[in-house]
């Protein structure tokens, strides 16, 4: 389903996203990392390749989370000659198995605490070999789970398999284990319920504000719900950002190792 917001957008959108970009770092340390998270990869097609040629033509890094038993090969190859082998650029990053719902009742979930552990680190192990067998050295070891959820378990599991950070939606509990860093996106630009596009525009822009003033903002995309008013909204934000000196686009490479943030 396609947000409200991309139904319409308001005439003023561009002002209004440089006001927030803005107000968000004046109201913190006056500059910050921003960080783009694009979830649901593994299968070639028209929105991500349009997705990527927005990013390439930006030059910003963009965290692509895979979904392990979505990716052959063939898919791998087509996925890499999208993006080119500039390393630099992107983060290849596990996203669950399968992508799909273990739990019965309450919210979705695919390493929820109804499963258990040995289920749960069976999976993520599994996930990461092919990964790493498909897209050798190309694939970072960070986790992003389905629905920016996962039980405690999971957390111990990552941690025994080696992953060097999580990644879910910003306040998500259970808080993640110390040396487990927890890269949080904190702006969904695709997978809102708002009704009216006004209403929609208002809270991503509150979102956007709130990250930066905590001085990292961490965006979530879906290009399968994108459509050609989405792709303008994005680009238009992309440009915004390229222009925005106090602004320092990084991969989960560069946060997770705590060095200092470069412009490609």
């Amino acid at each position: 389903m396609i947000a409200s917001l991309y139904k319409k957008l308001p005439a003023d959108t561009e002002k209004r996203l440089q006001l927030a970009l803005d107000r968000g770092l004046a109201e913190g340390k006056g500059e910050a990392e921003i960080f783009f998270r694009a979830d649901d990869i593994g299968v070639p097609g028209e929105q991500f390749s349009h997705l990527i040629q927005l990013f390439l033509t930006a030059r910003l890094p963009l965290c692509l989370a895979v979904v392990p038993s979505w990716l052959t090969t063939v898919r791998c190859q087509q996925l890499i000659g999208l993006t080119g082998q500039n390393s630099s650029q992107w983060c290849w990053h596990q996203h669950g198995w399968l992508h799909r719902n273990h739990e019965s009742e309450g919210k979705k979930q695919e390493f929820g605490s109804s499963r258990p552990p040995r289920q749960q680190w069976a999976d993520l192990a599994k996930g990461k070999e092919r990964l790493l067998s498909i897209m050798g050295k190309t694939f970072s070891p960070f986790f992003t789970p389905p629905w920016n959820r996962c039980s405690l378990d999971t957390l111990h599991a990552l941690q025994d398999l080696r992953f060097r950070a999580v990644s879910r939606s910003a306040g998500a509990k259970p808080l993640s284990p110390p040396g487990l860093p927890d890269l949080q996106v904190n702006t969904d630009l695709h997978t809102r319920k708002e009704e009216h596009p006004e209403e929609c525009l208002h809270n991503l822009l509150q979102e956007l504000e709130s990250g930066l003033r905590g001085g990292r903002s961490g965006i979530m995309i879906h290009h399968q719900r994108m459509d050609r008013t989405a792709f303008a909204f994005l680009a238009v934000l992309l440009n915004l950002i390229v222009s925005h000196p106090s602004l320092y686009p990084v991969r989960f490479q560069e946060i997770s190792k705590d060095q200092a943030p470069k412009r490609l």
